[in-house]
Formats: structure tokens, C-alpha cells, sequence
């Protein structure tokens, strides 16, 4: 906390006039040449005597102050004039500043964790609003791994692993296949190695990494943890988790809305943004699928999503609404314009549009960002790194996508946040 130890009068600003009314005795701040004194200045009048402008102050503090030759001048040092341990903390510095940026440009605007070591040895990590002990040479994944499984709790990991395989929670089935691939003698998360990641590695990463993110923007709910322990709530909760994580990657505020209240429908939580106070009314929604099953027929390869927009515009909201959907599809090889279920997703947005309950609604309008995150479709093999993500809108004839930029620069920022954004750090900063 910042506290004011002491005050000084402000003495800058404009020149007292000589008929003020207060009788202050006028000054100048003609540098060279005092014109209102007809006064050359020089360094040879001393510093104690009397200023020759007839100020009756002593000339060090009327104009001697103004010579350049009488101030402090900044002085070049060498690298070689500085003892080692200045010039080794300077670089320290300049190294923090530059790492602070690159992780600003590659991850967003969540607060990197910070990491210390005490003179003991204990090494100390930060996340969320308390440090977490960790062992000398944890790596960063091996941190966030960690941090997701204490949260969720030990206790409940254990029992998992003790059940059969097959009727595991699928985070655990996935912590597995990332311990069996990390994981070094010592049970260290040591042994990474990107060209080796599977969909299970990628996407228990990617839960972690989420939920560290949520941590330091504001917090895990006990509500939300115990979603992702359900197995029947799992698959909307991780999106959820998701969309919160992306959101504050994006440079944006959280409330979340009371789930608990059964009174009205409101949608999952209010994101502003923090540079602009822009307010949004944000809905998460993912089309229902077994997380563990891969979509082999026609029927469970469908992108419709009229019922979820409906859904989610049924919903008041007091704020522009951002509707989150993900088709939850397998992975597409190719371009995002290629993709197979696009043209079905446009299709059902623009169908929705036309109904009679919708149309001409600026009520009911919503920004749609909609994504396929599908790294469980391809459980042990490597997958697509692509994942995919496209923005539209429902519902705003006059929005004109030319000025798009200067009529919606939040939403826009928002969208490339998401695009840019995607990458898990490597590494502690």
C-alpha cells in the first residue's frame, strides 16, 4: 500500500505577475536572456550573491537556477563501472520486462505465476490468491497438472484410479496417459515432448491450464469443481471452464451469475471489460455428445444449434449477449472454411433468424462465437492441432461488417484474443 510520508508545496507553474495582488516577488523563466529584466545571465555571478534581476533572492535560487551549467548532469557509467552484482540485477530485470511481454502477446492478459526459492531451498509458486510449495525441479506443467488434481481433491483422484478402467471419470483416464508419458523416475512432469502428445496429454493439459487461468482472474467455485467431478456434468462444466478462461485470457472481468438461484433464467456469468467497462452477457453452451465415444454416424455428426441459441436467447439478459457454442465434432484436417460442419451451423443460425418469434428482434440479438475443441475424439493418438473457431452474429440486420472494427472494437478484440490465444506455456516465466 502506497502512504504519503511527506508533501512538498508545488512550486511550478506560471510566473507570479509583479502586480499580484498577494505582493510576491515576480520571477522569470527566460532561460538565456531575461528580456523582462534587460539581464544578461552568466556563470559568474556567484551562487550566494544577490541575483542582478533586483529580485532580493540570492542568485541560486532566482535565475542561476535556470544555467545548464550549474545543474546536475547525467553522466554515462560503462558496464566495467559498475560492480558485477548491479550490472547481473539490471539484466535480471531487463530479462522479467521482456518475458512479461512475450507472455502478454502469446497468452493474453492473465497474470503469469510467479516462482521464488527462500535461502532454505523451499521453492514457492503463486495461483490464485495463495503460494503453493513445489519440489526444486518441478516443471511448469507438472505445477498445473498438480494444482488441477489438488483442487479437484487427491482423495477423489484415488478413488477413481482404484475403480475398473473402464468406469473411470475420463479427466483421471486422461491424467494417466499424461503420467504414463511425462512422468520420469524421479515423478517428475519432465519428459514432455510436443511431437509426442496425444488428444488424452493435450486435453487434461488444456483443463489444467484453464483452470489455473479461471484461478487468477478470480476463482474456482466449489459449484464448478464439483461439476467437473460429475461425470453426467463434466462435458458442459469443462466449457464452461473454457469460456471463463478465455474471457479473462481476453483482458475481461468475471461475475458469475447465482446457479443456485431457481427463481429466473440467467445465463452463466457477466464479463467486463476492463480497459473499456464494456459489459457482456455471456451463455456457454456445447452440443451433447459421449466425451469418450467417437461421433461415427451421420446423426452425431450434426451441427444444428438452433435449439441451443434459442435456449440461450430465452434467457433475459441486461447486457449485449455473447452466446458460446461448441459443435463438439472430431477434428478437421483442413481450413476452417472447409470445415464439414459449417455450412449446417450457418444454416441453422439463418433458419432461427427467419422464425416469426425472432425476426425483427433487436432483443433478441447475440454475438456467436462458435468452436470444436477435439481432442477426445482422438484419445491415444496424435491429433489435429487445429482446433477451430469462427465468430457471427444473430439477429443484427444493421450491423455492418466493413466498420466492424470501430462499431464492436471489444467483440473484436475478443475474437482475436481467442485466436491468438489457444497456446499452453511451456514454462514458468
Amino acid at each position: 500500500m502506497l502512504r504519503l510520508l511527506a508533501q512538498q508545496p508545488f512550486r511550478g507553474g506560471r510566473a507570479k505577475s509583479e502586480t499580484s495582488r498577494r505582493g510576491l516577488i515576480p520571477t522569470c523563466t527566460c532561460p538565456n536572456v531575461c528580456h523582462t529584466h534587460a539581464m544578461k545571465l552568466g556563470p559568474k555571478t556567484g551562487r550566494n550573491a544577490p541575483c542582478p534581476c533586483n529580485s532580493g533572492r540570492k542568485f541560486k535560487h532566482c535565475h542561476g537556477r535556470l544555467l545548464a551549467s550549474q545543474r546536475f548532469q547525467a553522466g554515462e557509467l560503462a558496464v566495467s563501472q559498475l560492480k558485477p552484482q548491479f550490472v547481473s540485477k539490471i539484466r535480471e530485470v531487463r530479462a522479467q520486462v521482456a518475458r512479461q511481454t512475450a507472455w502478454s502477446r502469446n497468452h493474453g492478459e492473465i497474470t503469469p505465476s510467479l516462482q521464488t526459492t527462500l535461502s532454505d531451498g523451499t521453492r514457492l509458486a503463486s495461483a490464485g490468491n495463495s503460494l503453493w510449495k513445489i519440489d526444486p525441479d518441478e516443471t511448469w506443467h507438472g505445477f498445473i497438472y498438480d494444482l488441477l488434481r489438488t483442487k479437484l481433491g487427491v482423495e477423489w483422484f484415488d478413488a477413481e484410479l482404484a475403480r475398473p478402467e473402464a468406469e473411470r471419470h475420463i479427466l483421471v483416464r486422461w491424467y494417466e496417459d499424461i503420467c504414463h508419458r511425462e512422468l520420469d523416475e524421479r515423478q517428475r512432469f519432465s519428459r514432455w515432448v510436443p511431437a509426442e502428445d496425444t488428444g488424452a496429454t493435450l486435453a487434461y493439459r488444456s483443463v489444467a491450464y484453464d483452470a489455473f487461468c479461471l484461478m487468477q482472474a478470480m476463482s474456482l467455485t466449489p459449484k464448478l469443481l464439483a461439476r467437473l467431478r460429475h461425470r453426467d456434468q463434466f462435458e458442459g462444466a469443462r466449457y464452461e471452464l473454457w469460456v471463463a478462461a478465455a474471457l479473462a485470457r481476453a483482458g475481461f472481468s468475471l461475475e458469475l451469475l447465482d446457479e443456485d438461484d431457481r427463481s429466473s433464467r440467467h445465463g452463466e456469468l457477466v464479463a467486463t471489460h476492463q480497459r473499456t467497462s464494456a459489459k457482456f452477457w455471456i451463455e456457454a453452451k456445447r452440443r451433447t455428445r459421449k466425451v469418450d465415444q467417437v461421433a461415427n454416424d451421420a446423426a452425431q455428426r450434426r451441427a444444428d444449434v438452433q435449439g441451443l441459441v434459442a435456449d440461450a436467447l430465452r434467457k433475459p439478459a441486461d447486457h449485449p449477449r455473447i452466446i458460446f457454442i461448441d459443435v463438439n465434432l472430431p477434428p478437421w484436417a483442413g481450413g476452417m472454411t472447409e470445415a464439414p460442419w459449417l455450412h449446417q451451423f450457418r444454416s441453422s443460425i439463418n433458419k432461427l433468424e427467419l422464425q416469426p418469434a425472432y425476426r425483427d428482434r433487436d432483443d433478441l440479438s447475440a454475438f456467436i462465437m462458435a468452436t470444436n475443441h477435439p481432442y477426445h475424439y482422438t484419445s491415444v493418438i496424435r491429433p489435429d492441432a487445429r482446433q477451430h473457431f469462427i465468430g457471427t452474429h444473430f439477429n443484427m440486420p444493421k450491423l455492418d461488417l466493413d466498420t466492424l472494427e470501430q462499431s464492436q472494437p471489444v467483440v473484436m478484440e475478443l475474437m482475436r484474443s481467442i485466436t491468438r490465444h489457444f497456446a499452453i506455456p511451456d514454462q514458468f516465466l
